[in-house]
């Protein structure tokens, strides 16, 4: 297996103002975190650099990453993605913050992508009035389509904000950041949150995303547990541009913080 070199990135807190107040240092401390955290799809965004510099195009059409957010990153960090060779042609990835200390793990692959269960995947109508975020509230699903345009201008915008170095994403390629950024918003549309917390995600990609194009997201809840006096949830969600799927994805959060 090829060595992958490792890449360093400065962490921003890309949309202070952004919904989720868990990005706001104030109501971060509230519930013990050092400040304001950088969001997941960020830190997702920083670890497939290296991924798409090593594979190119041929990972997002064909390629696996999944990654578990273990310890916050704080804005201003310099973090370190390292990809080393591991078990069955994958590879194990880490961030790695200032001090040392693994932020995040996973493993990514190419060349994994094979038959998706479309009919897992409704078109359903978004709710006309959130459901509060208790556990027999959330719907199993399918929850509503979040569609939205995907234009040039917003990733050229968000390559700015993430740092990205690669020019592949200046020919209209979506970056894996912006489609999860999606993800996110599935849960968003359709649950009434207060600060909640992104803490994995499991991509399978299916096809290069061409940017302009009309994005959307379908998805559905596969569990739910406490941890810690967390409330969680996890959903599956695909992610179609101009109706093509181009993403799988697994996806886990904490809807109510403990406290």
């Amino acid at each position: 297996m090829d060595s992958i070199a490792p890449y360093q990135v400065v962490a921003r807190n890309i949309d202070p103002q952004a919904d989720n107040r868990i990005h706001d240092d104030d109501v971060a401390q509230r519930f013990g975190f050092a400040g304001a955290l950088v969001p997941g799809v960020e830190l997702f965004a920083y670890v497939s650099s290296p991924l798409v510099a090593a594979w190119g195009a041929d990972w997002l059409s064909s390629g696996r990453l999944a990654l578990r957010f273990r310890r916050p990153v704080y804005d201003g960090e310099r973090v370190t993605v390292r990809v080393e060779p591991g078990e069955d042609g994958a590879y194990a990835v880490s961030l790695v913050g200032p001090d040392g200390t693994v932020r995040s793990t996973g493993s990514a692959s190419l060349g994994a992508s094979g038959w998706i269960d479309l009919s897992r995947y409704v078109e359903a109508p978004l709710p006309q009035v959130l459901r509060a975020p208790e556990p027999a509230a959330i719907p199993d699903g399918p929850w509503g389509t979040v569609t939205e345009p995907g234009s040039r201008e917003a990733l050229d915008a968000y390559c700015e904000a993430v740092a990205e170095p690669l020019a592949l994403y200046r020919d209209g390629v979506g970056h894996p950041g912006l489609l999860l950024r999606l993800v996110n918003r599935a849960l968003m549309r359709n649950v009434a949150l207060g600060p909640w917390v992104h803490t994995a995600s499991s991509c399978r990609w299916l096809d290069v995303t061409r940017l302009p194009a009309e994005m959307s997201v379908r998805s559905t809840v596969t569990g739910r547990f406490r941890r810690n006096g967390h409330e969680y949830v996890q959903y599956d969600a695909l992610v179609l541009a101009d109706g093509r799927p181009v993403v799988e994805v697994a996806h886990e959060a904490i809807y109510s913080l403990a406290g």
